[in-house]
């Protein structure tokens, strides 16, 4: 541990204790509602200076106060999270870094519902049919979970939580247009049918996506969509059932590429179908059923100009010939959950269930035809407080694989000590793994070519001569993660303070480029990590709102890859304040250092300025939004060809509510 990392510990611990008030019996912790309670860490419903794990905090107030219309740069505002865009519609979100080419090792929730696709070996942000508006909250737990959440939970989770129809507005409907061609349209009526709740949100989505590459060249990167969503709720006697439905379409430009005739672009559709039955056996009993399926479909054929030996036809007599080639790919998935929740006293609370997966891919690019994969998992988490000052969290999973010969077992264990109900310092050891998925063990990637042009002796087809295999004999990635931390809810002047000091050894990495001619996938690569990060939310009245996150990564990787997604020192910071109910001014400021850029060291730094009215002549029913988001530097964001040739972009916004 460093001389700087002693200091801020020690820090952390003077400040806790000397504002701290004096003790009361930790028990009382356990159903009282004005404390700051989080859900995901655990699967239990916990006061935040009791989860074992760090977690923060998005919600209503701050996604509003942010401006922003993407849900993945909302994680700008979370220490020690890298986000970037590969281009204008694909972003990539990781804790900590490590490698940016895909969203491989983070479990993404929506309502409970994981959307990872592991036909491609990504989460793809673009693809997800909720508008940021009908977010209610977002907790990430920043560090491994897969003793909570199975294998992808290997470097933390985010679970976006929905708002509940009864919480929704009557009538919601609202325009937004801005630079780069930026025009987004969105409806969304929530009402009552067959005894339940219901809200539905119709929207439409496009902007241009970046200008220009490095050498001033327009980018073709633009997005187009429209989604639907629908969430339902209704009480069945002791029970609650609880139904979501989405469905989304439209297409994405990309740039040519050096044999590209004709465009790639992309069309794809998604869908999902979730359903949540959950029941009380006594008021501190409760069971959930839970089955979700999701479907994914991309359509992405285009012409090709390039020598006919690359085709496999050396004799041909042209230089050049025509060809079709595709990346098209299906992909579903179906998960069904079942889950204990109890409370055996004051003092023991448990939660335990058993989680089954099934994955399909069809692909004639990526697989030569159909691959598949299950998995079963069994979680359990015990809460036990053995005295007013000390509880203990112990969680553990148990998970099997079709793309890996072996089990796996990934324990977690924490230990609180509690100054009092709102203070408390926390000692987190954990072990993770992340499972290879189909394309790294499974993948038989070949372009095959159509309609060659010219055409010799009736052959007009072929196979592009670069080909890539997956491996079948990799083994699970894996990490072992220390952290200690305090955690301080300082009441009486609304303030919430999180600082977390942390240790990281990843092994076993697969770090390889995803790309065809650079895919080997191999077990070859390490990681070590050691930092401190910390957070601030200060809400000293229903005006104000302050949050503020800072984090510093020493990352130590046998691979450059492995580092280039990782920050050494990030930041960021938002004000905001109400002059209720007409006018809100919110500012905000977010910062990286020493992500890379091929082979250069990057930095991004932002502010954003958000100012809205609403006119009391029509019963504060219209919003009028302006955004100013303002690029301090000059450089690329994430790649080499992500640039805009404005500093500055605005979003105009007008939407009524009833």
């Amino acid at each position: 541990m460093t001389d700087s990392t002693r200091r801020a510990l020690f820090a952390s611990a003077l400040i806790a204790t000397s504002l701290s008030t004096p003790i009361t019996g930790h028990t009382e912790l356990w159903d009282n509602e004005a404390l700051p309670m989080v859900l995901t860490p655990a699967r239990l419903k916990q006061s935040r200076s009791e989860v074992p794990a760090s977690v923060s905090v998005i919600d209503r107030e701050m996604i509003i106060a942010s401006g922003l219309r993407r849900i993945p740069e909302l994680f700008r505002l979370i220490p020690g999270t890298s986000v970037g865009a590969r281009d204008g519609w694909n972003h990539v979100v990781s804790y900590h870094g490590t490698n940016y080419r895909d969203s491989r090792r983070m479990q993404v929730l929506i309502d409970g519902r994981s959307i990872y696709q592991a036909g491609l070996a990504t989460v793809n942000w673009n693809d997800i049919p909720l508008a940021i508006e009908d977010i209610e909250r977002i907790e990430v737990v920043r560090g491994p979970s897969t003793a909570s959440y199975g294998a992808n939970a290997f470097l933390g989770v985010i679970n976006i939580i929905s708002r509940h129809p009864e919480d929704s507005e009557r009538l919601i409907v609202k325009a937004r247009r801005g630079s780069n061609r930026t025009e987004d349209y969105l409806f969304s009526h929530a009402g009552s049918a067959e005894g339940g709740d219901y809200r539905v949100s119709l929207q439409t989505r496009r902007d241009d996506g970046f200008d220009e590459d490095r050498d001033g060249k327009d980018r073709r990167d633009s997005d187009n969509s429209e989604m639907i969503n629908l969430r339902y709720e209704k009480p069945i006697a002791s029970a609650n059932l609880s139904v979501n439905l989405g469905y989304k379409q439209g297409w994405t430009t990309d740039d040519f590429g050096d044999f590209d005739v004709s465009s790639p672009d992309t069309q794809h559709k998604n869908h999902f179908v979730s359903v949540k039955l959950g029941w009380d056996l006594h008021k501190n009993h409760s069971q959930h059923l839970r089955y979700d399926y999701s479907g994914q479909k991309q359509i992405k054929q285009w012409t090709a100009m390039l020598p006919p030996a690359f085709l496999g036809q050396p004799n041909h007599p042209s230089p050049l010939v025509t060809a079709t080639a595709n990346e098209n790919i299906r992909q579903t998935r179906q998960d069904v959950e079942f889950q204990d929740t109890k409370i055996w006293n004051a003092k023991v609370k448990t939660v335990s269930g058993v989680h089954f997966k099934h994955s399909q891919v069809s692909s004639e690019t990526y697989y030569n035809g159909n691959r598949r994969s299950d998995s079963v998992q069994l979680f359990g988490n015990i809460e036990y407080a053995a005295s007013k000052h000390i509880s203990t969290n112990f969680g553990a999973s148990w998970e099997r694989d079709d793309n890996e010969k072996h089990s796996h077992f990934s324990p977690r264990l924490a230990m609180h000590y509690h100054i009092n109900n709102n203070h408390s310092f926390r000692a987190v050891f954990s072990e993770a793994v992340r499972t290879p998925d189909l394309l790294e063990t499974s993948a038989d990637w070949s372009y095959r070519v159509r309609d060659i042009q010219p055409h010799q002796d009736g052959m007009s087809e072929g196979q592009f001569i670069i080909t890539a295999s997956g491996n079948p004999e990799l083994k699970s990635e894996r990490i072992l993660s220390r952290e200690i931390g305090y955690y301080g809810h300082y009441k009486s002047i609304g303030l919430q303070w999180d600082v977390k000091i942390f240790r990281d050894k990843l092994k076993q990495l697969v770090s390889d480029s995803t790309a065809l001619d650079k895919f080997s996938p191999e077990n070859n690569n390490h990681v070590e990590q050691q930092g401190v990060e910390t957070e601030l939310d200060y809400r000293p009245n229903q005006a104000w709102l302050l949050h503020a996150s800072y984090s510093y990564i020493n990352s130590d990787s046998s691979s450059q890859n492995e580092q280039s997604f990782t920050p050494s020192n990030a930041a960021s910071a938002m004000v905001s304040y109400k002059w209720r109910p007409h006018t809100q001014l919110s500012l905000s400021r977010y910062y990286s250092q020493n992500t890379r850029t091929g082979n250069k060291k990057n930095h991004f730094s932002r502010s954003d300025l958000r100012i809205s009215h609403r006119p009391t002549a029509l019963h504060n029913r219209l919003e009028l939004a302006y955004v100013l988001q303002y690029r301090h530097d000059n450089n690329s964001e994430l790649l080499s060809d992500n640039f805009y040739k404005d500093s500055t972009r605005h979003l105009l916004s007008i939407s009524m509510r009833y």
